[in-house]
């Protein structure tokens, strides 16, 4: 074999090559955005299950405002229903714009750009979803106050006053029990922040294999 047809060969050889990197290069590519897809997807249902269930606590709130179903006596009775009501009014807000934020089609979008700021977008969020866990929990155990006032006029106050702290007392564990336990923790940023980081991993060996 002469030294012609080795360097064809070789030539050969590197443009196979070549081809196969971008191939893989490719093909990953498409497998991340076929998986962001897949999340985006499943975050939307999520998202229209909780519209849908936070708009059934607006109507059952609004009952109760209207309705008075527990026989309340003082308005003060109801604020602890009307935090729980602006909770749930920012969540509607919450879910909406989040709606809004995913309908994105990947195939015209880039997929790196698109990472960065959905993860962007998590992270702006996470003051809101502050405010709601503590309007939930505060909501949660002043509840346990509004039957106070009702429970007096039926029983003793030393009675009723350890009924009414047992009842605070026993949400204020669970809430920490499902906050210990991940409940209200957000894991749909962490699956972003990981296909970023394999796209930045896969733009490094290319452009390592670049660069030899």
């Amino acid at each position: 074999m002469n030294i012609d047809q080795l360097k064809t060969d070789w030539q050969r050889y590197n443009q196979k090559l070549e081809l196969s990197k971008r191939l893989n290069e490719e093909l990953i590519h498409s497998m991340l955005k076929e998986r962001s897809r897949s999340r985006i997807a499943k975050i939307r249902r999520d998202n229209i299950v909780y519209m849908i269930l936070m708009m059934m606590n607006l109507v059952i709130l609004a009952a109760i405002f209207t309705g008075n179903p527990f026989d309340f006596k003082y308005a003060l009775q109801y604020i602890p229903y009307g935090i729980l009501a602006i909770g749930v009014l920012l969540a509607i807000v919450s879910l909406f714009k989040s709606l809004q934020s995913f309908n994105v089609n990947l195939n015209h979008v880039n997929l790196d750009f698109f990472l960065k700021k959905t993860i962007a977008e998590f992270e702006k969020n996470r003051k809101m979803e502050r405010w709601f866990g503590v309007i939930i929990v505060s909501a949660g155990v002043l509840t346990g106050l509004s039957f106070l006032p009702n429970k007096l006029q039926n029983k003793p106050p030393g009675q009723a006053l350890i009924e009414t702290a047992v009842s605070m007392v026993l949400t204020v564990v669970i809430y920490i029990i499902a906050f210990k336990l991940g409940a209200f923790k957000n894991r749909k940023k962490e699956g972003f922040e990981n296909d970023l980081k394999e796209l930045n991993t896969l733009k490094a060996i290319s452009s390592e294999l670049g660069d030899k």
